[in-house]
C-alpha cells in the first residue's frame, strides 16, 4: 500500500548571530518509514542548500 505524502514548510526569524533569515523545506515520504527532503536557507551573509533522507522507526 503506497504511503506517498509530502510536506512544505517555510520559516523566517532573527538570529543573534546572523540576523534575519528565511528557510524553506520540502519533502516526500516514499514509504511508511522512509522519506526524502530538501532545504534552502538564506541570511544576509550566506546561502545554504541541502538534501537528505529521513528514516523513522519505533517500538
Amino acid at each position: 500500500m503506497p504511503v506517498r505524502t509530502g510536506y512544505l514548510a517555510a520559516q523566517a526569524g532573527v538570529s543573534s548571530l546572523t540576523g534575519a533569515y528565511a528557510r524553506l523545506e520540502g519533502g516526500a515520504r516514499l514509504r511508511e518509514n522512509l522519506g526524502l527532503f530538501a532545504f534552502a536557507e538564506a541570511n544576509a551573509r550566506e546561502r545554504m542548500a541541502g538534501a537528505g533522507v529521513r528514516w523513522t522507526f519505533g517500538w
